[in-house]
C-alpha cells in the first residue's frame, strides 16, 4: 500500500462517491477493512453515501477476458 503505507488515507481525500482499489495480487481482509472503515466515515462526515470497491488478480483476470478489446493498446 505504497512507500508510507497511506495509500487509502490519500485516496479518500479525493471527492468521489465511489472508491476503487484495484491489485493484480490478492487483497488482504485487512485492506478491504480500512477502505471500509473510511467509506463509513467519510459518509457519516459529508452526510453522503459512499462506496467502495476491490479488484484483485483474479477479478482483473476475469475483466480482461470478457472485455479483450478494452485492455489492448492502441495505436496513434
Amino acid at each position: 500500500m505504497g512507500k508510507h503505507g497511506n495509500q487509502i488515507q490519500r485516496l479518500f481525500r479525493i471527492p468521489a462517491s465511489l472508491y476503487i482499489v484495484q491489485y493484480w495480487g490478492q487483497i488482504a481482509e485487512d485492506v478491504v477493512e480500512q477502505l471500509r472503515t473510511f467509506a463509513v466515515a467519510k459518509a457519516a462526515i459529508e452526510g453522503e453515501r459512499v462506496s467502495f470497491g476491490v479488484i484483485d488478480g483474479d477479478d482483473s483476470t476475469r475483466l480482461i477476458r470478457a472485455y479483450p478489446t478494452a485492455f489492448t493498446k492502441r495505436r496513434r
